[in-house]
């Protein structure tokens, strides 16, 4: 991600259409058609990738991750979530609209 590209909660994110993903138990596998790297996604963030298979804010996607987990703090999930999308995007595996 460039430092001209910056995340906020209002960022509208999806899904690339570059990867062929997988689902494994409460987890996923992600192929990505970029660079043939395989990426394996815990049960937090196959709930955010489940989620943002459609056009989605990433308010939306926090919101959803806080009604699905208990204990987690808003905080806590703002910046979990802003951290996962980032680092998806480095990879290509998600995209900005």
């Amino acid at each position: 991600m460039s430092s001209t590209q910056t995340l906020s909660m209002t960022t509208m994110v999806v899904a690339s259409d570059q990867q062929v993903a997988c689902d494994v138990a409460d987890e996923v596998v992600l192929l990505s058609m970029q660079n043939g790297q395989y990426y394996g996604l815990n049960a937090v963030g196959a709930s955010i990738w489940r989620l943002i298979q459609q056009p989605r804010a990433l308010h939306e996607v926090s919101d959803e991750l806080l009604a699905e987990y208990e204990g987690v703090s808003a905080d806590t999930c703002v910046h979990e979530t802003l951290t996962f999308v980032t680092s998806m995007l480095e990879l290509g595996l998600v995209q900005l609209l």
